[in-house]
């Protein structure tokens, strides 16, 4: 009788006497365990990698009869989108959050969600990502990205349309996690960027991101004023940098791409108004700047602020030089 309990005990609340894989092969049992809080059994619905990619869904959740083991969900979905889909505005958790990795494979984690691009060759009309979300919060970064790298693993060798690690290279957490002053003149760590005559008279800037250079970077500036909670939180500008060659090439398939300038006049494609692709000696170079809430409410009570154009150039200015890219002399 004893060993009856104990081996049901086993089956209820682990995955000892199951498979070590779950969803048709998609997820790591041992990885979902690291990443998913509490203690308890993963039970999961979903039947691997779909011949149409988009089709491909993944649920696990624990379970457990044991008082106070906790609950968890995870969830795998692959979908297409837009190329600059990790910055768009409200889209995502702000990337000055993100903990990204770059090189043989490119992605992301935040607390509750993470994304990895799948090669090229899985691409149809959009890119093509594998987006994870633990319902709560992850247990630590470097379980959560390889969980996920290993899923992105999965599929694209599934689909025969790449070859990609099992697991991420290194990774580029926020450098603290709470926003801080930022240094007039080297304004989130690139040397000749400053916002001084940009925000209004008096007014802290706060700053927050991941170090610069690096293949995947973003940083979101805000001021420490009477802003509303809620705009306060949003920020007031927000600047991403990227050379990885994936994601560049998910950017330019973003519509509207088309050949234009730079601010500095030098040639450049053009995403939007303020995102462009610079060619540089080293490789391509992605660089944007997406205005937040607090920006668009300054500028209400300060009418006399400069557009958001100037921020652009001066990091463009800033940036490119940071990353080895040159500069160029306007026509």
């Amino acid at each position: 009788m004893v060993l009856v309990v104990a081996g049901l005990h086993v089956y209820r609340n682990t995955n000892v006497l199951t498979e070590d894989r779950l969803c048709g092969g998609l997820v790591s049992t041992a990885k979902a365990n690291a990443v998913l809080p509490g203690s308890g059994r993963l039970d999961a619905q979903g039947d691997g990698v779909a011949d149409d990619l988009g089709d491909t869904v993944c649920k696990v959740e624990r379970s457990s009869v044991v008082l106070g083991s906790g609950k968890g969900m995870l969830s795998v979905r692959v979908w297409e989108e837009d190329g600059d889909f990790p910055f768009e505005d409200g889209a995502w958790p702000d990337p000055s959050e993100a903990t990204f990795f770059s090189g043989p494979v490119t992605g992301a984690v935040y607390q509750s969600v993470g994304w990895v691009l799948l090669p090229e060759r899985c691409w149809t009309t959009k890119p093509v990502f594998v987006r994870v979300s633990p319902g709560e919060s992850a247990s630590g970064a470097r379980a959560f990205a390889t969980l996920i790298t290993d899923v992105a693993h999965v599929v694209a060798a599934g689909a025969a349309c790449g070859d990609l690690p099992a697991g991420p290279g290194k990774l580029l957490p926020p450098r603290s996690e709470a926003a801080r002053p930022v240094s007039e003149g080297r304004v989130c760590g690139l040397g000749g960027f400053s916002v001084r005559d940009k925000v209004p008279v008096g007014t802290k800037v706060l700053e927050a991101g991941q170090r610069a250079p690096a293949g995947l970077w973003s940083c979101t500036l805000s001021l420490d004023d009477d802003s509303r909670d809620v705009v306060r939180a949003d920020g007031f500008m927000t600047f991403t940098a990227s050379r990885d060659p994936l994601l560049i090439a998910a950017v330019k398939k973003s519509p509207g791409t088309s050949k234009g300038k730079a601010p500095d006049g030098r040639e450049a494609e053009v995403v939007d108004p303020q995102k462009i692709v610079l060619s540089c000696a080293r490789g391509e170079l992605y660089l944007a700047a997406e205005v937040k809430p607090q920006y668009l409410e300054a500028r209400k009570r300060h009418p006399d602020l400069p557009r958001s154009d100037a921020h652009f150039e001066s990091f463009v200015k800033s940036a490119s030089k940071a990353y080895g890219c040159g500069t160029a002399t306007k026509r």
